[in-house]
């Protein structure tokens, strides 16, 4: 299988930094902290990831508070936290030092559950959100960069500044942040919380790899990808601009999704029965690429294309349309991956796309492959050590 791949086990350099393929592991939340802290569950799942050789490991959405969370039994990283974050990335590094892991830092925003408290960038009818004045947005740009420094400290390769699928980072993107102070209205405003931590961060901190996830069209009025507040047509002029200011903070690399999963999931996770969904984010890197080739650019929805998601990550990366392709849902199903596909193993478990990890998700429950079972099962086989 190797030979059928040669530009996905290509090396690409990041910043200063050599990637050995062109493979990524998305984020893919767990929900198995325990007071915020890593659990050994998680240490489990991350050195199958190392074991299975991938160029980049996103660890899972990593709140930058203990205030405002999405999960349960999501990650919070603080000074009390730092060791067992520690933990996490020496356990990783002794089964692969070669593959880059970055922390994905978040903010839940007005998506956090019932148990925390809900807030929002956007002065909307969500009653149920209390509106974030300036000084507090002030406050969780600098956890943001506070994270990325303890991120460091840790040992992570770089971090993820997530503004993508419903979270406070996205929401302040939108055509629909008319807040009259700093963090609204102009798109320089918008992107502000985003572009200035990035900013900082590169200034503060020497080769560490720093960038964003961004839903690059979110289906929703005044969403992400849209021309106004009062649109709802894909209109990608205005995101392209929000891009523009994050770039020219120093960012490294661009993680594009689509989609909010409580509001439009399809657009997100694209199904089998609908390939049109999966090209929507394949025509989204390709844009975006265009845009920006001077720095990285990560595509999503390969896990979508089920056996073919690798021929669809093959042909986009020799085209150009993207640098990286990233599998979330594929890494649940087998995090040994990136290793059977070049070893040419046959028992590659590909994911069918039945959602049953994401049901878990929502349910607040322990998160992981329903059909296979990932780290849960014995029989997931290995390939020899």
């Amino acid at each position: 299988m190797y030979e059928q791949y040669p530009n996905i086990f290509q090396s690409y350099t990041i910043g200063e930094i050599s990637v050995r393929n062109r493979l990524v592991a998305q984020a893919m939340e767990m929900n198995r902290a325990i007071d915020g802290k890593i659990s050994p569950g998680i240490i489990e799942r991350y050195q199958r990831l190392a074991q299975g050789q991938w160029g980049i490991v996103f660890v899972e959405s990593i709140s930058i508070t203990e205030k405002h969370l999405a999960r349960e039994n999501g990650l919070v990283i603080n000074r009390r936290n730092l060791d067992s974050f520690k933990e996490l990335v020496e356990a990783f590094k002794r089964k692969n030092s070669d593959s880059l892991l970055l922390f994905q830092l978040n903010h839940s925003g007005r998506a956090s559950g019932d148990f925390s408290e809900r807030v929002k960038a956007c002065n909307d009818e969500d009653s149920k959100a209390r509106l974030l004045s300036e000084s507090e947005i002030d406050k969780i740009r600098d956890q943001f960069i506070d994270a990325a420094v303890l991120s460091r400290q840790a040992g992570a390769d770089g971090v993820d500044i997530k503004a993508c699928h419903g979270y406070l980072g996205g929401e302040l993107l939108r055509p629909l942040n008319n807040r009259s102070d700093k963090y609204g209205g102009s798109i320089e405003n918008r992107a502000r919380l985003i572009s200035s931590a990035i900013h900082t961060i590169k200034k503060e901190i020497p080769c560490f790899i720093v960038g964003t996830r961004v839903s690059i069209y979110e289906g929703i009025r005044g969403g992400c990808g849209t021309a106004s507040p009062a649109e709802v047509i894909e209109e990608l002029d205005d995101i392209l601009e929000i891009l523009s200011c994050i770039v020219n903070a120093g960012a490294d690399y661009i993680n594009i999704s689509a989609g909010i999963p409580t509001i439009t999931p399809h657009i997100t996770r694209p199904v089998s029965a609908n390939n049109f969904d999966m090209f929507r984010h394949f025509r989204y890197t390709k844009i975006v690429k265009e845009r920006f080739p001077n720095i990285a650019i990560i595509g999503s929805a390969y896990s979508s294309g089920k056996e073919n998601g690798v021929k669809w990550a093959q042909e986009n990366i020799e085209k150009g349309y993207t640098d990286f392709a990233g599998f979330g849902r594929q890494n649940l199903a087998d995090a040994l991956f990136p290793r059977k596909l070049k070893e040419s193993h046959g028992d590659i478990n590909y994911c069918t796309l039945c959602g049953g990890c994401s049901a878990l998700l929502k349910k607040q429950k322990e998160v992981y492959c329903t059909m296979y079972g990932g780290e849960h099962k014995k029989g997931n086989c290995k390939p020899s050590e």
